[in-house]
């Protein structure tokens, strides 16, 4: 693909499918660019993967290419549940705080937080940078940088002389594993199929989970095979490998199509939704369909400018709600209260240092295992139904948890056996629900203007909160023990009732399409007369019978979109079908006498029906205020109109029939 500029790749000749004098709706060119669009907004796009792998070959890679960057940050949360009970480790960092024998557990709790939460807090700070940049810069940029960041950083940290050379370097790699969290979520809604993105997403949070599985086997073999430094800075050279493979990735694989298509690549938006879902074919129904619908979405959102962080608490506020609170509650529900101190609180339980890492990485496994199922539950059951089992169920096992802590007199190993046995339910519980599902909810409820910074408040929200447990955690398992355990489930019942009461379900919508489902009026924001009419034409549509309909043509223009009708509507009342049927077996001239009624009561309805159909068009009429075309007696429709039909779906794809199914009109 030649190097073009924006304003060149506005118009292309894959469109000419949708007809010879029509253009895209994409943005014009930005003539008011801040210094930092200016300096990292790209002005080409040119793809560089091979032909070859155009159609599920391009789909899954970058699929695996963004889930590979949740596995990194997956990874470095496992490394130090491991490195905390490994001797040589802590010697060399805390020995001048207490731990020169080797055990963590003389180190103050509140150093060993910091040690485990100063990423967490970085890593809230670069989601909401990645919100920012990656609506300038590009979402697969974001991830190049994600993963540079964490590459130099785990260099760093390998190879620290001291505890405050170490922090630093965590810290620091704290802004990269924001950088991954906040835009690889967004990459895999926005290259899925509505009835894929929670396979996608699914497919991702199990490379997290992956990711900290293999942490902990990397962490339980060189603590066991190489009793030296090798046995802490092992780990970190397993992840500078991982980090490098997905720099180098990020340089070969597409941009998503509708980052393309907001920023002008007009032309480069069609090839890549092309590429992705029709093996390279633009003139594929489907892929039409989803890119009408990207441009509309594009073209409307265009005339709404820029969002601002503050708009996110106003105009979308209960996207914001949901998507922060998701990611809250996926914190408060106690999984990181599990992977960063499961080795120490089994060692406290009675289980020694290799076998409280043993045990550990037996736990990740089946907690890698338990995200499988979600790729197909997720978009069969939908989201609030695995949120609100999951909440319930891993209530019911923290409790469980808690009461083998507390009860007195239990044998150590019945003690230590119980507690292992329900973290495990409950980790596998987690991975199946509240795992993926408030990872996969923000990237998909907010519009195409607001998705960066709506994902950027939500991934905020998880790691402030991972940071809020990191740190408080070891202070209350020393003030109140396993009664932190009834704490944590109280958590999980909280978040059932939010799911239950005020969560949308998007499981199989478009993205376009689950900007209706929410009250604050985002997506249409000054339709409700449009709105109205539409409900007024489904409902005489109910009362009239069954339409059928077809297109005469569709033209798509930069300002506006102009629809020529042709609907054939017919009335059958099957009553008297079926009389006529019985009439022509018993006599030739009943028949002719029923058909003939028939055909006058046919017309009465038709002008019945002609009737209410212009009193719905004079209500659009007026809203919306459009001169006729000349030689037609279709109107312009106004653009709040077609970013109505752009967000809904129906039995057939194309844009036209979305209109049709919505608004009753019959040729005047």
């Amino acid at each position: 693909m030649a190097k073009e500029d924006i304003p060149q790749s506005s118009e292309h000749e894959s469109m000419a499918s949708l007809g010879d004098n029509q253009q895209p709706i994409g943005p014009s060119p930005p003539t008011n660019l801040t210094f930092l669009e200016r300096a990292l907004k790209p002005t080409v796009y040119i793809p560089r993967y091979p032909k070859w792998m155009v159609g599920k070959r391009l789909l899954w890679a970058t699929c695996l290419f963004g889930s590979l960057g949740d596995a990194l940050f997956g990874y470095d949360q496992g490394i130090m549940s491991g490195l905390l009970v490994n001797e040589v480790f802590v010697k060399r960092f805390f020995g001048a705080y207490g731990g020169f024998h080797g055990n963590a557990d003389a180190v103050n709790p509140s150093l060993i937080g910091i040690t485990v939460s100063c990423l967490q807090l970085a890593a809230a700070i670069g989601s909401l940078l990645a919100g920012v940049l990656g609506d300038i810069m590009g979402r697969k940029r974001c991830v190049r940088v994600g993963g540079f960041i964490y590459l130099s950083m785990a260099f760093v940290q390998a190879f620290a002389p001291n505890f405050a050379c170490f922090i630093a370097g965590r810290t620091i790699q704290g802004l990269g594993v924001g950088f991954l969290s906040m835009t690889v979520p967004v990459i895999q809604t926005e290259i899925a199929a509505p009835h894929r993105r929670g396979l996608m997403v699914g497919v991702e949070y199990t490379f997290l989970i992956g990711g900290y599985m293999l942490s902990c086997w990397v962490d339980y073999g060189f603590n066991f095979l190489l009793p030296d430094n090798v046995s802490w800075q092992g780990p970190y050279f397993v992840q500078m490998v991982l980090s490098f493979i997905l720099f180098a990735m990020s340089f070969f694989l597409p941009e998503t199509p509708r980052w393309l298509a907001r920023n002008g690549f007009t032309q480069e938006a069609l090839k890549t939704v092309a590429d992705l879902h029709s093996g390279g074919d633009t003139s594929d129904k489907d892929v039409q369909h989803v890119f009408l619908e990207i441009q509309e979405a594009v073209r409307y959102e265009a005339t709404l400018g820029k969002v601002t962080f503050r708009e996110m608490f106003t105009t979308y506020r209960k996207r914001t709600i949901v998507g922060i609170t998701a990611q809250m509650f996926a914190q408060l529900n106690g999984i990181n209260v599990i992977s960063f101190y499961l080795p120490s609180s089994l060692a406290a339980a009675g289980f020694d240092n290799r076998r409280s890492l043993l045990f550990t990485a037996a736990n990740a496994v089946i907690y890698t295992s338990a995200t499988i199922p979600v790729w197909w539950l997720a978009d069969r059951w939908g989201r609030r139904p695995l949120l609100i089992f999951g909440g319930i169920a891993m209530a019911v096992a923290l409790s469980i948890v808690c009461v083998f802590n507390q009860v007195p007199g239990l044998d150590v190993h019945v003690r230590a056996n119980g507690i292992y046995s329900f973290v495990v339910i409950y980790n596998a519980l987690y991975g199946a629900t509240y795992g993926p599902i408030p990872w996969l909810l923000p990237a998909e409820i907010f519009p195409l203007r607001a998705r960066s910074k709506g994902m950027a408040l939500s991934t905020c929200s998880n790691w402030i909160f991972n940071f809020i447990i990191g740190m408080s955690s070891p202070d209350a398992f020393a003030g109140i023990h396993g009664y932190y355990y009834v704490v944590i489930a109280g958590f999980c019942l909280c978040s059932v009732t939010l799911a239950k009461f005020y969560y949308v379900e998007t499981a199989n919508h478009t993205l376009e399409e689950v900007a209706v489902a929410f009250g604050d009026k985002a997506f249409l924001r000054k339709d409700d007369q449009v709105m109205a009419s539409a409900q007024l034409s489904r409902r005489v549509s109910k009362q009239k019978g069954i339409l059928k309909l077809s297109i005469n043509a569709l033209i798509l223009r930069l300002s506006s979109v102009v629809i020529l009708l042709d609907v054939e509507q017919d009335s059958l009342d099957t009553a008297e079908d079926a009389k006529e049927a019985d009439a022509k077996e018993a006599k030739e001239e009943e028949a002719k006498e029923e058909e003939a009624e028939e055909e006058e009561a046919e017309e009465e309805e038709s002008e019945e029906a002609k009737e209410e159909t212009l009193k719905f068009m004079s209500i659009w009429r007026a809203s919306c205020g459009k001169e006729q075309l000349p030689g037609t007696r279709s109107r312009v429709l106004d653009p709040s109109l077609i970013s109505l039909m752009a967000v809904h779906k129906w039995q057939d794809t194309l844009l036209a029939d979305l209109l049709l199914k919505a608004f009753k009109v019959v040729r005047l």
